[in-house]
């Protein structure tokens, strides 16, 4: 059996790209999820997910869970098939690490392109784009947007 963690996040799968957000509570990961999944992309996992390196250089994410659920703020926890059915897969690789964070003016006001850094996940180097939300953004258009443009 392969090494194992429990990482703190959300996995999608975009366009065949499997993408981890991350990012502080309340930020938006859910919501990207649920909107990646109404527009027709795949939900793996939500709030905790396991990672197990596959190949070298490979990590592979899938739920905790059989029956993953998934949080809707102000609404409650429900079981991800019962929102969308056909949009949740039980694994998929992680290739690209996405961070929301909080817009700050300071800090992001005129910002051409994406901050792009490198992270590792038991070995495995991937790229990490951070994401600044302006208010009222919809984040799972930003991530799809990232995928479309790394293609």
């Amino acid at each position: 059996m392969s090494e194992r963690v429990v990482f703190q996040g959300t996995l999608v799968n975009v366009h065949g790209i499997g993408v981890l957000i991350v990012g502080p509570s309340g930020i938006g990961k859910s919501l990207a999820a649920i909107n990646l999944m109404r527009s027709g992309h795949k939900f793996i996992a939500d709030d905790l997910l396991a990672i197990s390196k596959q190949e070298p250089g490979k990590l592979l994410g899938q739920a905790l869970e059989e029956n993953v659920r998934i949080e809707v703020r102000g609404l409650g926890i429900f079981e991800a098939r019962s929102l969308f059915e056909e949009a949740v897969e039980a694994s998929c690789p992680i290739d690209i690490m996405v961070e929301l964070t909080s817009y700050l003016a300071e800090r992001d006001a005129g910002r051409i392109g994406p901050h792009i850094t490198r992270t590792s996940i038991m070995g495995c180097f991937l790229d990490k784009i951070l994401v600044p939300l302006p208010s009222g953004m919809d984040p799972g258009l930003l991530v799809e947007l990232i995928v479309r443009t790394r293609k």
